[in-house]
């Protein structure tokens, strides 16, 4: 990575020079605290805000009565005949359906009065029954979260080339388990905010939101608003992490955006973290029931599974309450061949806080759920794991490869991707480190995580899960002027990841054009064009992929300008390493900045179909999806006192096809494996019977830091994808997609059983709990 480019977006940020939503100030702004509801499901009967109004500073106050003619509830779409849409009222006016749901808004000069004031606000609440489970939304006589709404749907149904079970029965041996993933969030450095401000002279609403989908998000302020997007600005200033929770239509960014317009002042509004944990969107809380087919010489015949999503009380804009069960349908299978293959996906209402993204969504649990059969068919037939995994895997030569769940993968060869992890781990020695411990009496185990990632998915995914309102596709346009500088202006903004750098890189290489004279602009819907985002590792597929083909038609128009200059056919130059050679003459040449010259300057004859200047647009819909790859290995001992789990060594092997920068890859990985370590042995958003979140801080909603996290040690390999621009494939999410299951495999591979009901996370009283079961 090139280290003026590297200071150039970095070091600012470590210098604390960065501008994120919270350091946005205007002498005029105003400040909001909301007040959320105690009761998981309760009817609304009075909101009485006299007091509060009269408090200090306190500018208005207001319910969710007050504004529901106002604004429109957010209501996304799914072209699923089983779907059921929900109106979810930025604040609620009549019922809440969970604990946090916002109910009134106290708007002060400061943050700290409005705080204040809102302790003033009086709510008298009717409590009704709570579903507080999956399980208990499942039930025939179980109350509605939505009166008119029944609350499971089966929502994904596949079938595999097989259709017909015959085979899967015949199968020598069945292997079953229940794999149970928690309901988590993301926890980026910076919470969630929103500042408005609409500027009356131009009738314009300016929103800063620290969010993943500058464009997206400003679709659901047009339909919540009434006003068109013509009026209404989006930037995305720098971003403290998202990980997926931050690329959902939040009520608080409405709310705002109206109290800007009808205050006509600046209005922000800062997340805490326990607003945070509560009330910003959660991920998973999946269980699955599966059940794998397998001859005696270890060969797969085919797999069965249902998934039980708890998916909250409303649809998240723009993914709706989809997103678990079809990606956990489409990811079950993994990298193997096999047959048959069968899958329900269900999603339930219960009277908790909404699901969205969060880094991996239901691709986490394709190889929990396949490589913890995995291991216990390798236990029951008496193969190695990794020779069991080796047998599977579909080969180089199949590619094109058709997974049994439905996705086409583009390519990859995971066999040789799984020796590069046994090589990476010297897998031989950390079988005789386990001999010798357990000869020592000592809990040491080893784990293995095979697994892909679907990465940059275009609009025909999108379409085919029925997700309306995401585009599926990215935009990128290019300008230089006539001193040779470029700009790129991209529709996936960052959250941290590097974009500017890397994108910065791709320009540069495609056009020869130094680092220092190239300016890469994100994240404002006023100079970016429309796309997607930034989310399930699109970034570099799908935006890179853009800038490349704008970058592709901006050398064609390079070329046609040289040509006429010198009055030769085009067909004859070619734009090499930034700049064009004479066909005859050899030591005649021009570079960009002659070219861009040439296009500014009248003098220049230009044929008729250039046009003067040299500025592109590119919009670009990416492969419906590529495939990356990896394989986790890790090396686990548990205590046999305390049942507190120490990774000894950690092993990535991946493959994300062609790399721009591969610190920045390394980077992802590192951090992706981080968070994953966190699912499997720490985070854990619980509720009780009422509804009521019982670990709503960071004191009991675990996370990794630098003391729990190991030195991970990474492999790569580029197998480039023949679909993507540039062969590239995302990563992202690689990371917190494998370590679960590696993690989780490795603590059953130190104590030795069996286990078919596996439920996340592995906490020490649940690993003393399964230590102390009968293998069956």
């Amino acid at each position: 990575m090139p280290t003026s480019l590297l200071c150039n977006e970095q070091i600012p940020l470590l210098r604390g020079e960065g501008r994120y939503i919270d350091d946005i100030e205007f002498s005029n702004m105003l400040h909001v605290a909301f007040v959320r509801s105690p009761y998981a499901h309760a009817t609304i009967n009075n909101v009485d805000t006299e007091i509060a109004k009269k408090q200090p500073g306190v500018v208005a106050v207001l319910s969710g009565l007050n504004i529901h003619s106002d604004i429109q509830p957010i209501r996304p779409l799914l072209d699923n005949s089983s779907f059921q849409a929900t109106n979810w009222h930025p604040m609620a006016w009549d019922k809440v359906r969970y604990v946090g749901e916002a109910v009134a808004v106290v708007v002060a000069s400061d943050r700290y009065l409005a705080e204040d004031a809102a302790e003033h606000v009086l709510v008298e609440y009717e409590p009704l029954p709570v579903i507080d489970s999956a399980a208990t939304g499942m039930l025939a006589d179980s109350a509605r979260v939505h009166d008119n709404l029944i609350n499971n749907i089966l929502l994904e149904t596949q079938s595999g080339l097989d259709k017909d079970d015959t085979a899967f029965k015949k199968g020598d041996i069945k292997v079953r388990g229940s794999f149970r993933h928690p309901r988590v969030t993301g926890i980026p450095i910076e919470n969630c905010g929103v500042v408005a401000d609409y500027r009356e002279n131009t009738g314009e609403l300016i929103v800063w939101s620290s969010t993943q989908i500058p464009h997206v998000l400003r679709d659901a302020l047009c339909d919540s608003l009434g006003i068109s997007a013509h009026q209404i600005r989006v930037i995305a200033p720098d971003v403290g992490g998202g990980f997926g929770t931050k690329m959902q239509a939040l009520p608080e960014e409405i709310i705002i955006s109206h109290l800007a317009l009808q205050l006509h002042r600046p209005v922000k509004w800062t997340q805490d973290r326990m607003e945070n944990i509560k009330a910003s969107f959660h991920a998973r809380d999946v269980l699955v029931e599966a059940e794998l087919s397998a001859n005696t010489d270890g060969t797969i015949v085919g797999l069965r599974a249902k998934a039980i999503c708890d998916v909250g009380a409303y649809n998240s804009f723009p993914l709706t309450a989809g997103l678990e069960p079809f990606t956990i349908g489409s990811a079950l299978a993994g990298p193997y061949d096999f047959k048959y293959y069968s899958y329900e996906g269900y999603a339930v209402a219960t009277n908790k806080c909404p699901m969205g993204a969060y880094r991996g969504v239901g691709f986490v649990l394709g190889p929990m759920v396949m490589e913890g059969l995995l291991d216990q068919l390798s236990q029951k037939i008496g193969m190695d794991p990794a020779l069991l995994r080796k047998k599977n895997l579909a080969q180089p030569t199949d590619f094109p490869f058709k997974s049994p769940a439905g996705p086409v993968y583009d390519s990859g060869d995971y066999p040789a991707l799984l020796d590069l992890a046994l090589e990476e781990s010297d897998y031989p020695v950390w079988r005789n480190l386990q001999i010798e411990a357990r000869n020592e009496g000592r809990l040491l185990g080893i784990g293995m995580s095979c697994f892909i990632e679907m990465t940059g998915m275009g609009r025909d995914i999108y379409r085919k899960r029925g997700m309306v309102n995401i585009p599926g596709f990215d935009a990128a346009r290019l300008q230089v002027d006539r001193h040779g500088h470029v700009e790129a202006f991209v529709s996936t903004p960052s959250q941290g990841q590097g974009q500017k750098t890397t994108f910065a890189q791709l320009i540069s290489s495609a056009l020869g054009a130094p680092l220092d004279v190239i300016k890469v602009h994100l994240g404002d819907t006023a100079t970016t064009p429309y796309g997607s985002g930034t989310f399930a590792s699109r970034s570099l597929v799908s935006g890179g992929g853009a800038l490349l083909k704008a970058a592709e038609r901006l050398q064609d128009k390079l070329v046609k300008i040289a040509a006429a200059h010198w009055k030769v056919s085009d067909s004859e130059l070619q734009y090499v390493d930034g700049r064009i050679l004479h066909p005859s003459q050899k030591s005649e040449h021009l570079n960009l900045e002659d070219i861009a010259n040439l296009a500014y300057t009248p003098f220049q004859e230009l044929p008729s179909n250039v046009e003067p200047g040299l500025s592109v647009h590119v919009s670009y819909n990416p492969p419906p999806a590529v495939s990356s790859a990896a394989v986790h290995m890790a090396l686990v001992e548990v205590d046999k006192n305390t049942y507190a789990v120490k990774i000894k060594d950690y092993v990535v092997a991946e493959d994300c096809g062609n790399k721009v920068n591969q610190a920045i890859v390394e980077g992802q990985v590192r951090g992706g494996t981080t968070q994953g370590i966190g699912i499997a042995l720490w985070e854990e958003l619980s509720y009780d019977s009422e509804g009521q979140l019982l670990t709503g801080s960071l004191m009991d909603y675990l996370i990794p830091g630098i003391y729990e996290t190991p030195v991970i040690r990474i492999a790569s390999m580029e197998t480039p994808s023949p679909w993507s621009e540039g062969g590239f494939k995302g990563v992202g999410e690689s990371g917190t997609i494998g370590a679960p299951a590696a993690v989780t495999n490795a603590i059953l591979d130190a104590l030795q059983v069996s286990a078919q009901d596996i439920q996340l996370p592995l906490t020490p009283e649940r690993i003393f709990r399964l230590h102390n079961l009968t293998d069956t």
